[in-house]
């Protein structure tokens, strides 16, 4: 409301002086050079006003933007993204905003000028003021299209990615040739069809339109696409009510305002169709009248004017009008008050809001809603190209319009009319600009206003993170958080899903964006990145971008993904206390995951002490190194990440047939972690191997009793036999799961190289998901892990294509001449040289699918006869194998372990490492092997107890000590103890007071950093909120990423 009263009080400031000078005015548009101080006062008044605009009047149209994404079906939530003036100016301090705000500003600044001119001097315009105005309307004009070509053809990818200055340069430089080039060619087609090479006007009117269709294009799409979103809204500020665009009660000049936008949206179809109709006959069919057809509002309008007496009276004295320059003054106050001012700004802010993508559809979508709430470079993008594009088009069609109605009255209109355009023409140009941009428009709302029955029922949640604030903390808050927190810290699936599916008293928004982060986690996992990334900006999103968890979530996805760029990018600026290493762990193995590009070598390790992230991945690189299963004991670590790189170790261990030592691995971790759910579906599997299949089920009872909703867990009771589960999920389809049921799950779980096997030629897959998968088979055909290129690819190369080309071109030599025998061996050197470059280049871009590296690595497994497939792979493989294991807030996670890390290994000698392997290939081939398929349905009934069997399996193989806990756990999964709903306020704490060990979260382990230890006194810094860290710009200001 205090916004829409500053904007009334502009508007009738510029009315006042319009309407104050009126009386003074009387012109003839001529032209002075001489300089006196009265000759100033036309410009340092509009710069006044240019700078109050600027100051003040910007900032309080951007105080209530805002952002509406969807969290449920047909439920969107509005988030603020500015609340008052000082978050605005803040904003438009942000990136480029102040570039396109300086366009915007220069066009305003223009017609102010011009204004002033009017006001003060009508009798003659002075000189420079004329240049001045001319350069200030002039530089957005011509700047406007190509902002706006470069915004709408630049991708979403290629957005998210951080290309260099030279790359952008040369983007940028391509669209500009383009549009100047397009213009070129109208104009040299007008020349063509002219005797004496001059240009008719009609044409320099069609390249000037050429040259605007970006922005043209622009703004009827986001006028068709918003129309929607608009009329509803403004409808029902009209009314008083609260609106995701007009988010405060709207007072009485703000409700007056919606009213006239809400019958302008109305008439705007009608108007559109005239506009094009009338255009289409004053080409084609030529009329006689045609100027007096534009000049009285197209072909209704004429209609009217003919038709009825009163209207043209009215029309009279409107010409009589038009001839006094005190009302063109009026005239531009009123469109700078109305269109620039206002209008404008309502369609900034639906552009922001995103009403184009659910209110719409063909728009000009930059960015997704929450990139949008969560970027602040997503942000700045939007107000960048409202600014300079809008601007442009508006100023354009305002002087067009003038020129149109009070050509009289505007300066060097002679010198105009001497080049052909006259009135008519004039008229015909500028009714051309408004009929293309309406055509755009009414095909846009065409398409769009299928969704209109579909936004009324749409619900807006208004201001849900105000709600929110201060309720949820990572280090205390509500008790939802802490449970969602501590479950996925110990990869409680089952409580994350059962709390996903209750009903809770409380706050909605809150309660949704608990289940949405249990949803993330969740999906986190289970190893299906590209759904828990969606789910992590989802996060992102309804936190207002101040979730440092949610975004390294995606960049592990990424790297998951094998998007290193995008991961890169994602880690970029992210801050945290100091000591707390998790996100420059994160960096790291992103870099290590790319072993020509990445900034990190083998040396680099050594700047890490006692970190089982870091030692885990030299462990990893030696397994792979031999394809030994075991792992180094040289430093042994008791935290989560080791205990689930010993779970791979019990798959790899099944898969070399060592069962004892897989079961004794699996008991082990049992009692590190009694109500742990892997070690015991380990524990399970391997007694599965064993031949002992009753006592897998007992185990497999005790977790359906505490872990029934878990997906693991319904996968073990498939393998056992039970036909029922749901096959739907994820874990329980890679167990019986075959051909074209598999497709989905190998873009679904990037690092799950069982889901990879499951489909025909999806071994590169495989082995770009988990090398490891493939160490048994590669350990019985003694093939090893290093990949180089072979010894016949080398003679073919050096020894027959090289010497071929230079005995071509001796050849060429003999026929034809020297000269053009060395030009044939050397180009066909080159082409030699280049290709070879090119496929090298190919083979280290990392991509998930098809990379030619694996493709490569692939076709040399093929060549050894190594083929692991579900005919040789341990069945419930997929349940515990691993990668590389990074953590985020204590939590582990997989990120596969790709075969070009073998890149990373030395160089050892074929022939030992084929030594070493031959040993164990023999021990292999004499023990027995793993279980491969499920067992089949029922064979509890026929087979025959084992002895011990009525005495539960982890009881008799390790004691009481295998339930310490589970009672209580079990309890609590049941409600007995769970706690009361609502919310249970704590105070925050700051991050170096949360117990981070106890999480698992690694501190203090680089010894470059050593000396800085934690910040004794930093109240306001917590854990997964950096928003109040030092180096941002304010409260609610992020870094771009």
């Amino acid at each position: 409301m205090q916004a829409m009263k500053r904007r009334g009080l502009v508007f009738l400031i510029v009315s006042f002086f319009s309407i104050f000078s009126l009386s003074y005015v009387s012109a003839e548009g001529s032209s002075t050079s001489e300089f006196s101080i009265e000759q100033l006062f036309p410009l340092m008044s509009a710069l006044f006003i240019a700078t109050m605009v600027w100051r003040w009047f910007i900032p309080n149209q951007l105080a209530n933007l805002q952002v509406a994404f969807e969290i449920d079906d047909d439920l969107y939530e509005v988030h603020r993204i500015t609340r008052d003036v000082s978050d605005a100016r803040e904003l438009l301090g942000e990136g480029s905003v102040g570039y396109g705000v300086g366009l915007y500003m220069m066009g305003m600044t223009g017609i102010l000028i011009l204004i002033a001119e009017f006001i003060f001097q009508p009798e003659s315009f002075f000189g420079p003021d004329l240049y001045i105005i001319g350069l200030l309307i002039l530089i957005p004009i011509l700047i406007s299209p190509w902002e706006t070509l470069n915004a709408q053809l630049t991708s979403k990818k290629q957005k998210s990615l951080s290309g260099s200055k030279l790359v952008i340069f040369f983007r940028r430089s391509f669209t500009l040739i383009i549009l100047v080039t397009s213009t070129l060619a109208v104009l040299y087609y007008g020349m063509s069809k002219s005797d004496d090479l001059f240009i008719e006007p009609v044409w320099l009117a069609a390249a000037m339109l050429v040259f605007m269709s970006p922005t043209i294009f622009a703004y009827g799409r986001i006028m068709g696409a918003s129309w929607n979103m608009l009329l509803i809204n403004k409808w029902r500020t009209s009314n008083g009510r609260k609106n995701p665009i007009d988010p405060d009660k709207a007072g009485i000049l703000n409700r007056l305002f919606s009213l006239i936008l809400v019958i302008f949206l109305l008439t705007m179809p009608l108007t559109a169709l005239n506009g094009i109709v009338t255009v289409i006959h004053v080409l084609i069919n030529e009329p006689t009248n045609s100027t007096e057809v534009l000049n009285y509002g197209g072909i209704i309008g004429h209609s009217l004017y003919e038709r009825i007496d009163i209207i043209s009276e009215i029309l009279f004295e409107w010409e009589i009008i038009k001839s006094m320059p005190q009302f063109l003054s009026l005239y531009l106050s009123l469109n700078i008050a109305i269109v620039g001012l206002a209008f404008i700004f309502e369609l900034t802010r639906n552009l922001i809001l995103g009403g184009q993508t659910f209110g719409g559809v063909f728009g000009v979508t930059l960015d997704t809603p929450r990139e949008i709430r969560s970027e602040v470079s997503a942000q700045t993008r939007q107000l960048k190209f409202a600014f300079a594009g809008f601007s442009g088009y508006t100023v354009l069609l305002l002087v067009l319009v003038c020129y149109k109605e009070f050509g009289s009255l505007m300066p060097f209109t002679d010198w105009i009319e001497s080049r052909g355009f006259d009135e008519g023409m004039r008229l015909l140009t500028t009714w051309m600009f408004i009929a293309v941009g309406q055509t755009v428009f009414l095909l846009t709302w065409l398409v769009s206003i299928i969704r209109y029955s579909s936004l009324r029922k749409l619900r807006f949640d208004l201001n849900p993170d105000e709600r929110r604030e201060g309720a949820v903390r990572l280090a205390g808050g509500d008790w939802m958080r802490t449970l969602v927190d501590q479950a996925a810290l110990e990869e409680d699936l089952d409580s994350l899903i059962q709390f996903q599916r209750r009903s809770l008293d409380g706050d909605p928004a809150l309660i949704r964006h608990e289940k949405a982060r249990a949803r993330m986690w969740e999906l986190s996992i289970r190893g299906l990145w590209p759904l828990a990334i969606e789910e992590a900006r989802k996060v992102l999103a309804q936190s207002g971008g101040d979730d440092d968890i949610a975004r390294m979530l995606i960049a592990v996805g990424h790297m998951a993904s094998r998007r290193l760029d995008a991961a890169r990018e994602a880690l970029h600026g992210l801050e945290q206390p100091e000591g707390y290493d998790e996100p420059e762990l994160l960096s790291f193995v992103c870099e290590w995951l790319d072993p020509w590009q990445g900034n990190v070598d083998e040396d680099d390790f050594w700047d890490w002490e006692n970190n089982s992230c870091i030692d885990h991945i030299q462990n990893t690189m030696q397994m792979i190194r031999n394809w030994n299963p075991k792992q180094s004991l040289d430093v042994i670590h008791k935290d989560r990440l080791t205990r689930v790189a010993q779970l791979s170790m019990v798959s790899l261990l099944r898969a070399q047939r060592m069962h004892d030592e897989a079961l004794d691995i699996s008991l082990r971790l049992v009692r590190q972690d009694p109500i742990g759910v892997r070690p015991r579906i380990a524990s399970a599997l391997c007694l599965i191997d064993k031949g002992d299949w009753h006592s897998a089920r007992s185990i497999e009872k005790e977790l359906l009793e505490s872990d029934s909703q878990d997906p693991r867990v319904l996968a073990l009771s498939s393998i056992l036999g039970q036909q029922s589960m749901d096959e739907e999920e994820f874990e329980v389809a890679l167990v019986s799961g075959e051909g074209k049921k598999m497709k989905k799950w190998i873009n679904s779980a990037p690092v799950n190289s069982v889901a990879a096997l499951g489909i025909k030629g999806g071994m590169d897959e495989a082995i770009n998901a988990n090398v490891l998968v493939t160490a048994h088979e590669a350990t019985r055909r003694s093939m090893p892990p290093r990949y180089s290129s072979g010894r016949l690819t080398f003679v073919a190369n050096i020894l027959i294509l090289i010497p071929i080309w230079i005995l071509l071109g001796i050849y060429i030599a003999s026929i034809r001449t020297e000269i053009q025998g060395a030009a044939v061996s050397v180009t066909l050197l080159l082409l030699h040289y280049s290709s070879r470059k090119l496929l090298l280049q190919q083979r280290r871009q990392i991509r998930h699918r098809d990379q030619k590296a694996m493709v490569a690595y692939a076709k040399r497994m093929r060549r050894f006869k190594v083929a692991p497939d579900k005919s040789n792979i341990p069945v419930g493989t997929h349940l515990l194998l691993s990668g590389i294991l990074v953590t985020v807030n204590g939590v582990v996670l997989d990120i596969g372990v790709p075969a070009w890390l073998t890149e990373h290994l030395p160089k050892d000698s074929d022939k030992t490492v084929r030594a070493r392997l031959k040993r164990r290939s023999k021990k292999i081939s004499k023990s027995r092997p793993p279980r491969l398929q499920p067992l089949g349905e029922g064979w509890w009934l026929k087979r025959p107890k084992e002895d011990g069997s009525e005495v539960p399996a982890l009881e008799r193989l390790i004691g009481p000590v295998a339930y310490r806990g589970r009672p209580s756990y079990i309890d609590r999964k049941a409600g007995k103890n769970s706690r009361p709903t609502g919310m249970v306020r704590t105070s925050p704490r700051p991050a170096h007071s949360v117990d981070l060990g106890s999480r698992g979260i690694p501190t203090n382990t680089r010894k470059s950093e050593r000396k800085s230890k934690l910040p004794k006194n930093k109240p306001n810094v917590r854990v997964g909120n950096s928003k109040n860290l030092p180096g941002y710009g304010g409260k609610n200001r992020r870094p771009p990423v």
